[in-house]
């Protein structure tokens, strides 16, 4: 007996598969992957087209706004996720570890002969501001003279004064010194009104000889230089409050 069945001509054949299934099901698999892309690059696309940051921001990436600064009581504050006049240096790798892994450290000599202990960050993003952070520590005298004794190179700067490079085991040393002050340098240029949206009203105004409007706020530790003509680009000074006196005393001589 035959193992095969029987053809019974009453019943129809199943229908052959369909010529576009595969294609549609591609067409449906790249439409998803768009949507994805889409959805992806919208915070990049709003932060371009509106120059702020996009709708849903991270309260990680606010934190490290500019104008973010938080007291924090006894005459401290919190900016850029460190605290001037507490935090070592080397702390500030919690806002940018990578950057910080990076971190340069080296002593600026003024033609006085002053030594000033700086590090630099050289592109950071803080929030949607991008620019380059300047931390300066605070140290001993005799600690500044003998890492600059043993200084590794000596680059003379357009000011006149020299950047000494720290041998590696000084320049770890170095990295836990107290931070005593930040400076932000934007890459964008903005004018005093828009300083004036994002930081709000200044508590004090002092104008310079060479044309620089210099924004005072006293409780947030920060002053704000800016150049009216646009020649230059503005620069964000930050101290603990306690330490004000450092930022203003310069300006009103």
């Amino acid at each position: 007996m035959s193992s095969a069945e029987p053809t019974d001509p009453n019943v129809s054949p199943p229908p052959a598969p369909r010529v576009g299934t595969g294609r549609m099901v591609a067409l449906l698999l790249l439409g998803t992957l768009l949507f994805l892309v889409v959805a992806l690059m919208a915070p990049w696309a709003w932060q371009q087209l509106r120059g702020g940051p996009p709708p849903a921001a991270s309260a990680d990436a606010a934190r490290l706004l500019p104008w973010q600064i938080t007291p924090l009581g006894d005459g401290l504050t919190e900016v850029f996720g460190v605290t001037p006049g507490r935090d070592p240096l080397a702390r500030i790798e919690r806002s940018w570890p990578a950057e910080a892994a990076e971190m340069k450290v080296a002593l600026v000599r003024d033609p006085q002969g002053t030594l000033t202990l700086e590090a630099y960050l050289e592109t950071v993003r803080a929030g949607f501001v991008q620019g380059r952070l300047v931390l300066t520590g605070a140290a001993e005298a005799a600690t500044l003279q003998r890492w600059a004794d043993q200084a590794t190179e000596r680059e003379p700067q357009p000011s006149g004064s020299y950047r000494l490079t720290l041998r590696f085991d000084d320049a770890m040393q170095a990295r836990q010194a107290t931070l005593a002050a930040l400076t932000f340098l934007p890459a964008a240029r903005f004018d005093e009104a828009v300083a004036l949206e994002r930081f709000g009203p200044a508590p004090e105004r002092i104008g310079s000889a060479d044309g620089q409007v210099h924004l005072l706020y006293p409780e947030r530790g920060l002053v704000v230089s800016l150049d009216p003509q646009g020649r230059g680009k503005p620069v964000l000074q930050y101290v603990a409050p306690r330490d004000f006196a450092r930022l203003r005393a310069p300006l009103v001589r």
